[in-house]
């Protein structure tokens, strides 16, 4: 019996980081109506811990599914949310984006603790104008650190240890060290 030491590393670090379940919902998306695709769905929320009522969550699929093929930016997905729900969620507005496109940043707790950042705000108008800012700040961040010899190193490390996953955008592989250092 021979043991590929470095293949059950790379599987478990890819099972504990959760970078299979990323890939399922990556591979589903553009074959499957994510409206309607209950295990599109599930993998979804199991991934990015969507905890919301089914109603927000039949408007998120929804929307999801009528955009997926076009280009978007965040503060229409996060507007059109608000205006569907109510409610402003700028961290589901993001993960909408970058499921669609994939060099699209997320914009969570764990992001916006390793940058320094906060999301703000009074009134629902105030959040949402803050929101946008705040996102827009966030891909200015990601532009200037990728074209850092921090990024790079980040990239290369991720490349040689995960090499199955080498075709994950920059901005994910990142992601992946600011999700997994905190």
């Amino acid at each position: 019996m021979r043991i590929d030491a470095k293949k059950v590393i790379e599987e478990r670090l890819v099972d504990s980081t959760g970078l299979n379940k990323y890939c399922k919902i990556m591979q589903r998306l553009k074959t499957v109506d994510v409206s309607r695709d209950v295990v599109f769905q599930s993998q979804f929320n199991g991934f990015y811990k969507v905890r919301r009522n089914l109603d927000w969550r039949r408007k998120f699929y929804d929307f999801l599914e009528t955009i997926k093929a076009k280009p978007v930016n965040f503060e229409t997905i996060l507007n059109t949310m608000f205006e569907k729900t109510g409610s402003i969620e700028a961290t589901f507005a993001s993960k909408m984006l970058t499921t669609i496109n994939p060099d699209k940043p997320i914009l969570d707790s764990h992001v916006l603790q390793h940058l320094g950042m906060q999301l703000v705000g009074r009134s629902k108008y105030e959040q949402l104008k803050n929101a946008i800012a705040l996102y827009s700040e966030i891909e200015k961040w990601y532009a200037e650190f990728l074209s850092t010899k921090d990024a790079k190193e980040c990239i290369a490390v991720f490349d040689r240890t995960l090499p199955g996953y080498k075709w994950l955008t920059n901005t994910k592989k990142v992601e992946f060290f600011l999700w997994q250092n905190h």
